[in-house]
């Protein structure tokens, strides 16, 4: 890879971005995302054959509640807050012709 490729392809994202650089930023943009992809390739070369899957590496666990159920709300009590019902449910203007 020459070092212009990376640089068209982070002059054509910014301009997808609406983004203008100066070529300080681009080659330093270009320099950045050469050291990423190497810590990729870094990363895809590790041996990972011996080392068991996980779902959440802090072990976290879904701490849930009781289900209490309680008193439902009067419905006439919850409608009395609205200016307008209709079929014991709220009405509201119509927001799209």
């Amino acid at each position: 890879m020459t070092n212009s490729e990376p640089n068209d392809y982070i002059k054509y994202i910014a301009n997808l971005a609406k983004l203008s650089l100066d070529d300080n930023e681009i080659q330093s943009l270009a320099d950045d995302m050469r050291d990423i992809i190497g810590l990729m390739d870094t990363i895809k070369n590790i041996d990972t054959e011996h080392i068991d899957a996980t779902e959440h590496i802090s072990r976290v666990t879904n701490n849930m509640r009781e289900d209490n159920p309680g008193d439902s709300f009067e419905t006439e009590k919850i409608l009395s807050n609205s200016k307008k019902t209709m079929e014991n449910c709220f009405a509201i203007p119509k927001m799209i012709e």
